[in-house]
């Protein structure tokens, strides 16, 4: 029995959108990315996850937003309109990125590396190249993730310039 026209049509926009999907996701490894690691709280757990979905979205006022997963811990803190913290990382700090990219949530994502607490309880790398602290001031899902929007409330950056990159699917770094 032949397969009727809708199903066919049906296979081919799948195939069709499978093979956009590894386009796009072979060309945003050739877009070159500071790392960060965003990290919350619920008042109950820390979070942390590292990120390159992190752009700079106004001055006027101070913003930005960041893009995460549903599926990931930290969504759930900022679902619930927790601040946080975008640590933009230093060079050197490879590991930490790794040790929070992983899928586990815990504790242990906060193994390495010098974390502090800042205001709401808010976990920042010390030594990052710069911590940014938002207030979380409008979300937008949108596919598998959501946008959310940070008002900038405190910024602390070191003096020199070396942020760790991630371009097609390795570290590197430079010092400016």
């Amino acid at each position: 029995m032949p397969t009727p026209p809708e199903k066919l049509a049906e296979k081919l926009a799948e195939k069709l959108a499978e093979k956009l999907e590894n386009q796009m996701k072979q060309a945003m490894r050739r877009l070159g990315a500071s790392v960060s690691v965003v990290t919350s709280n619920d008042h109950e757990q820390r979070y942390a996850m590292t990120a390159t979905a992190v752009t700079s979205l106004s001055l006027e006022p101070p913003a930005l937003l960041i893009c995460v997963n549903r599926v990931n811990g930290l969504h759930h803190a900022l679902s619930k309109g927790r601040g946080f913290c975008v640590n933009i990382l230093y060079s050197d700090q490879q590991e930490i990125s790794d040790n929070c990219a992983r899928r586990d949530e815990g504790k242990d994502k906060f193994s390495l590396g010098n974390w502090q607490t800042g205001d709401e309880n808010i976990p920042y790398l010390a030594d990052a190249q710069s911590s940014i602290f938002c207030d979380l001031d409008d979300q937008h899902d949108y596919g598998s993730h959501t946008i959310f929007i940070g008002k900038v409330t405190k910024v602390i950056s070191r003096d020199d310039i070396s942020p760790l990159m991630f371009l097609a699917g390795n570290y590197f770094s430079h010092k400016a």
